[in-house]
């Protein structure tokens, strides 16, 4: 019947039913409905779609794939038109099956892996990436490689400048999108490369470069996934993952409700200590510190662009370091956003989330570009953070 004649059939009235209807059965693994979710028992993986948007001829499609294989959920977006709801709909879960999951069945099954290394930390890691099929969107001439070339051209273009993108992670994956668009205004292009999530300029620049030589009429787009997965024998401890241990959202709660005590300078002055004393970790206790309103200030500060880097003083050495690397900086921001979004702190929440700001060298720097009041714009070099003694990068 395939997928789109599967939609004929739905009833009309549930769309999220016709949404778990178009991906059961059409996983390259048995796969059961649970609750609005798909459940893979072989792979021990959990797909929840939530539906962004939706009218009759357009679908916007969340899918959240988790497993507790992994350190954190995966994500993707897909958008889907159509002469009605179902047939949008059947094109926004096409491509989230036929790139996104194809891609997540092939490290499944550990099949067409490339096998590289990366260093992190004075470790080395070796890892094996999963490349999905490339979908595109459009027609452009002056392409004429076969589906397998087409398949490594990206990790061929961006392979080394991923790889020094990773740390410790057990997995991780990246988000391709290149688009070219050419009309009465003239050409506009897209470069988009995500890393678990987040934009990277440098590396979406590039992936841009690639579409601007395209020869389109009027719309070309492409879009691919590379799912990275670390040998486990290279996998170094992390003291979080163990569920016997507290957990990282415990921690950060614990640190916001002090960063939440702060009134005065000698408060300030005395932060370090109370947190390192609350949360049992100097590592972890250092990174609340210097992270959490750094993170504040990249969201209050959308205009700017920051860098991807981090510079980490020891004594006379500096260390630079990609925030992607790092077990903590992403997870903790997302947790502290999360608890923000909770309500858990009531009415001192937006109080809190000014005062952080004020404590980050983001908000030092807006002020010195700020003139005359105008809201500022360009781009944060690394930070540079100078390390306690007990501080391991990790």
């Amino acid at each position: 019947m395939g997928l789109f004649g599967k939609f004929e059939k739905h009833h009309k009235k549930d769309p999220m039913q016709r949404v778990l209807e178009g991906l059961h059965g059409c996983i390259e693994t048995k796969d059961e409905i649970r609750d609005e979710m798909i459940f893979c028992p072989e792979w021990n993986i959990t797909i929840r779609p939530e539906i962004d948007q939706l009218d009759q001829q357009m679908a916007v499609l969340n899918f959240y794939v988790s497993s507790p294989d992994w350190e954190e959920p995966l994500f993707e977006c897909c958008a889907g038109t159509g002469r009605d709801t179902d047939t949008a709909i059947g094109t926004a879960t096409g491509s989230f099956l036929f790139a996104f999951m194809q891609g997540i069945a092939l490290m499944q099954r550990g099949e067409d892996g490339t096998a590289f290394e990366s260093s992190f930390a004075g470790h080395t890691h070796r890892w094996s990436v999963y490349k999905s099929n490339v979908v595109g969107i459009g027609e452009k001439t002056g392409d004429d490689d076969d589906a397998k070339e087409v398949t490594a051209r990206y990790w061929e273009l961006l392979k080394d400048h991923i790889a020094k993108r990773l740390g410790n992670q057990k997995m991780c994956y990246v988000k391709i999108y290149a688009a070219k668009a050419v009309g009465a205004d003239g050409e506009h292009i897209t470069g988009e490369c995500r890393i678990n999530d987040v934009p990277s300029e440098e590396l979406g620049a590039l992936v841009g470069k690639l579409a601007a030589k395209w020869n389109v009429q009027q719309f070309a787009s492409q879009k691919q996934f590379f799912f990275i997965k670390q040998d486990p024998a290279t996998v170094l401890p992390y003291p979080y993952s163990d569920a016997k241990i507290p957990t990282l959202s415990v921690m950060v709660k614990r640190a916001l409700d002090i960063f939440a005590e702060v009134k005065t300078q000698e408060q300030y002055e005395q932060l370090f200590d109370k947190l390192n004393e609350a949360i049992g970790d100097e590592t972890l206790a250092w990174e609340c510190l210097s992270f959490l309103p750094e993170i504040c200030a990249e969201r209050a500060f959308g205009k700017l662009t920051f860098s991807e880097e981090l510079l980490f003083s020891f004594g006379d050495n500096s260390t630079a370091v990609y925030k992607n690397q790092l077990a903590d900086f992403y997870p903790l921001g997302n947790l502290m956003f999360s608890l923000f979004d909770s309500g858990i702190f009531g009415e001192r929440t937006n109080d809190l989330y000014r005062s952080m700001i004020g404590m980050s060298s983001i908000y030092s720097a807006v002020e010195k570009l700020s003139e005359n009041g105008a809201a500022p714009e360009g781009r944060i070099s690394a930070l540079i953070f100078n390390t306690p003694p007990g501080f391991e990068i990790r």
